[in-house]
């Protein structure tokens, strides 16, 4: 028997059964660990994503509705620069005194001298 004997020998194999035992529980241990980090860093990163997404969608938000309030902006710019240019068309037309004396007859029923005015109601 190799010089050794059998009390020996099974107090080594106990030894070793104990030690693989351990080793098993220390590699259990480290597996749970391993699982609970990656439990964890799987749950930062779809919290991450989940912030992102959020984020990003709610900036394409924002510039939708600032694009929308933009095209309002140029429709009423638009509108107003015509009405611009309207009244300042009727300020060039109010400085002609023909045009003031038109208006006056036709609006205020004004009339020249010696000129008599037939007014007939629009009910008629």
């Amino acid at each position: 028997m190799n010089g050794r004997n059998p009390m020996e020998r099974k107090q080594r194999i106990r030894a070793l059964d104990e030690r693989r035992e351990q080793l098993e529980k220390e590699q259990s241990r480290r597996r749970i660990h391993l699982r609970r980090r990656l439990a964890v860093a799987s749950l930062v990163f779809l919290l991450l994503i989940v912030f992102i997404g959020q984020s990003y969608f709610s900036k394409v938000g924002y510039v939708t509705d600032q694009e929308l309030k933009q095209d309002e902006a140029r429709v009423e710019l638009r509108e107003t620069k015509e009405e611009q240019a309207e009244l300042k068309e009727q300020v060039e037309r109010l400085q002609d005194e023909e045009y003031i004396a038109n208006l006056a007859r036709n609006e205020l029923l004004f009339s020249k001298d010696g000129e008599i005015i037939f007014y007939f109601s629009p009910e008629e």
